[in-house]
């Protein structure tokens, strides 16, 4: 009887640390069932974060792109017009200097049909003629040369103004990345 006794006293305090250890376990499992639905609407906010950071990320990277690229394109225009300039400024000096032969020569020409004899005086004139024909053609050279310089000059400023405007944006765009 005794042994019937501590067997259900045994058997008692058994189910009894089995009733709390399955109480201990269900509150533990509960609270961990609580506690990864936390984690896991964290991990999904902070992924959600992550993916608005890198699209952010790529999107700055295009852009600071598409301003390199700008900016490149316009010191290549920049470098075409101060080549071009350079050669029209070059041509200008020397349709200077054939202008002033051709005045040289005209007005040799004109003094020497000043004292030409009749027999002279038609060959001096035609003479005279093609050296004034040449140098309205280079009064005429010369003013488009000018005009043309005037318009490169202008292209180069506002070239200049746009390069310096997109090199502006890109120092702000630089100064606006986190270090």
């Amino acid at each position: 009887m005794l042994n019937t006794l501590f067997s259900k006293l045994m058997t008692t305090r058994v189910a009894v640390m089995l009733g709390l250890g399955a109480l201990a376990l269900a509150g533990v499992a509960s609270g961990q069932a609580h506690r990864p639905d936390a984690t896991l609407d964290e991990l999904v906010v902070e992924v959600q974060a992550l993916r608005a950071e890198m699209n952010q990320a790529a999107a700055a990277s295009i852009r600071a792109q598409l301003l390199v690229g700008r900016l490149q394109m316009e010191d290549q225009r920049i470098a075409g017009v101060v080549r071009e300039l350079e050669a029209v400024q070059a041509d200008l000096a020397a349709n200077a200097q054939t202008r002033a032969d051709a005045a040289a020569r005209l007005k040799a020409l004109e003094e020497s049909a000043l004292g030409a004899t009749n027999d002279v005086r038609e060959d001096a004139d035609k003479r005279l003629a093609a050296g004034r024909a040449a140098t309205q053609q280079a009064d005429r050279r010369l003013q488009a040369l000018k005009r043309r310089e005037s318009a490169l000059a202008k292209e180069l400023q506002e070239d200049q103004a746009r390069w310096q405007d997109i090199n502006a944006r890109l120092e702000n765009f630089e100064q606006a990345i986190p270090r």
